[in-house]
């Protein structure tokens, strides 16, 4: 019988010791803590304005999508006046301010975009993109809204820098 007490009175004291102890609160840290850490930003992609270009000359842009270093076709689209890619105007220079997707560049791929307006063909290759991170703390990612830089790329078999922010290139025509 006093074994039999004795394991009940060590059982009521580990019970009691352990709502003593701070457990909930330090698993409770130990989860939020466990989500921080840093998560690899979006694809960047590549944007280009057009330097000598008339606006009748731009108007309707081929580009042609390759995997990298093939000559195979993957895609093509047609940028014209029922799809079209907005540019405004700003000295000789044609900037893109709103994107659409498909009209952007990615690392992925090589391209070619297409004038015939200018009967011009600019090949753009090797797109070079850095990887960056976002960091996140428990639930709150701050890495949301983080993408890529695009270093460089080459055009025409030149070596071009990109601009950083919004990652452009200049295309002369």
């Amino acid at each position: 019988m006093q074994i039999f007490l004795r394991n009940i009175v060590a059982k009521s004291v580990s019970v009691t010791s352990m709502r003593k102890t701070p457990l909930f609160p330090l698993l409770f840290l130990l989860f939020i803590l466990s989500g921080c850490g840093t998560t690899p930003c979006a694809k960047g992609d590549l944007h280009y304005h057009l330097i000598g270009f008339s606006d009748a000359e731009a108007d309707t842009i081929i580009l042609r999508r390759f995997p990298k270093n093939s000559t195979i076709l993957t895609d093509s689209f047609v940028f014209n006046e029922t799809n079209p890619i907005r540019f405004v105007r700003i000295s000789d220079t044609l900037v893109m301010p709103f994107y659409i997707t498909t009209g952007l560049l990615q690392s992925d791929y090589d391209y070619q975009l297409y004038f015939p307006g200018a009967a011009r063909v600019i090949s753009i290759t090797s797109i070079q993109e850095e990887q960056t991170y976002g960091t996140r703390s428990g639930f709150i990612n701050t890495s949301a809204g983080c993408t890529n830089i695009i270093k460089g790329c080459t055009v025409d078999g030149i070596l071009v820098n990109a601009v950083v922010f919004p990652n452009a290139i200049y295309l002369r025509k």
